[in-house]
């Protein structure tokens, strides 16, 4: 792709697929049918588990045949059902920059605006290659009957916007675009699975201008190895700007799941395995992974923030993301780790935000001196002390815990 010198990528989506079949069928209103054939054999083979999302450049990808009844492994990692009694991201708009978002897909009927197409004239509102879909569903897709899948904000709006062609290519200039359509139609959060490794001036003024309006930027780092399977990916803008949330992926066994230099400035960490989304168009699903997934969960989280804190502005709502996510050993950021694994719950319900995990305020430690062994008096003076230190930081642990509670509506 040429264009100004910028290396134009996404971030893988689709999990590992199933080999292609000896043949494939004739296109069929713009579906492939060997792409079909091929989901229905690999759902067949894996009983429930949705089949891979099929990856672009075979025609547009249609409906999966299965329904992920199943709660998806993201979903409990995230858990966001514990915050919809505070919030579910009412009147927060969430712009997908990426393939477009089907307005029909299962979960997001009345969910998705017009949107904006870079790409060629018309509306964001549909989508060929299901990327963008798939992870607007996870940002925003509506509770289902029968289903397990449901997205983090249920109650958040999507703009789609279409910077990807129909194969999986990104033009020159298209993300710059893509957030400033994003930026004037009001966005509160835009999310970005794509990446360059040679800004222009075009994009870091795109990206100025979405943060001076006030816009959570979430971006995922890349995954994408040069030369070598040993090569870290190189690093991506605007997930390495300063005023970006960069999200990587985290595992089932909690490791993440890209070799991220510190330069690429990995703030956050999120599920990017163990994941479904809905498919472009009918009730079933697809299996999906990698960063631009992890990114989504992380908007989704933003979403809910910029719902329940209004008041916080993008700065606030970033470092609150950061703050209260799981952190790694130590406490403090570390490369290719950042603040942690998204801690969805803290994140939207946390009382405080300080410098160290919440709740943050604890009873400190008493140093009390050892008494002469010949000395009774002081040895009953010291268990004493002991004694009416240990009652006063429990009393002080209870307060707060039931002042946290009241403010959960809970009862005592």
């Amino acid at each position: 792709m040429a264009g100004a010198g910028a290396a134009l990528a996404l971030a893988a989506l689709a999990v590992a697929a199933p080999p292609e079949p000896a043949s494939a069928g004739p296109e069929t209103s713009g579906v492939v049918a060997g792409q079909r054939l091929l989901a229905a054999r690999y759902a067949a083979a894996a009983g429930d588990e949705p089949p891979a999302l099929p990856s672009s450049g075979a025609g547009c990808v249609g409906a999966s045949p299965v329904v992920a009844r199943a709660v998806p492994w993201a979903v409990r990692r995230t858990a966001p059902q514990a915050v919809w009694s505070l919030t579910r991201g009412e009147g927060v708009v969430v712009a997908v920059v990426d393939t477009g978002v089907s307005a029909t897909a299962g979960g997001l009927v009345g969910a998705v605006r017009r949107g904006a197409d870079v790409v060629s004239s018309g509306p964001g509102d549909r989508d060929c290659v299901g990327r963008g879909t798939a992870l607007a569903g996870i940002v925003a897709a509506r509770p289902v009957t029968g289903s397990g899948f449901v997205g983090v904000a249920p109650a958040a709006t999507v703009f789609p916007v279409r910077i990807v062609n129909s194969r999986g290519e990104v033009g020159p200039g298209a993300i710059a675009k893509g957030i400033q359509q994003a930026t004037e139609a009001g966005a509160d959060v835009i999310l970005l699975g794509v990446g360059t490794a040679e800004p222009d001036a075009a994009l870091r003024s795109a990206v100025r201008a979405a943060v001076e309006r006030d816009i959570v930027l979430v971006a995922s780092v890349s995954d994408a190895r040069t030369s070598g399977a040993a090569q870290r990916p190189t690093p991506w803008y605007p997930a390495s700007d300063e005023n970006v949330l960069a999200v990587g992926g985290v595992g089932t066994d909690g490791m993440p799941t890209e070799a991220s230099p510190p330069e690429a400035g990995v703030d956050l960490l999120a599920p990017a395995a163990g994941a479904v989304s809905v498919a472009p168009s009918g009730t079933g699903h697809y299996s999906v992974g990698g960063p631009a997934v992890a990114a989504a969960y992380v908007a989704g989280a933003a979403a809910l923030l910029r719902a329940y804190r209004p008041e916080l502005e993008q700065a606030e709502v970033r470092h609150r993301l950061e703050l209260t996510a799981e952190h790694p050993l130590g406490g403090k950021p570390l490369p290719g780790v950042g603040y942690g694994t998204l801690d969805l719950y803290e994140a939207v319900a946390a009382l405080e935000v300080g410098e160290e995990r919440l709740p943050s305020a604890r009873p400190g430690t008493v140093t009390l001196p050892k008494p002469p062994a010949d000395d009774p008096a002081d040895a009953v003076a010291a268990a004493v002390a002991v004694g009416t230190a240990g009652t006063a930081g429990l009393a002080y642990v209870a307060a707060r815990v039931v002042s946290w509670g009241r403010r959960r509506r809970w009862r005592p």
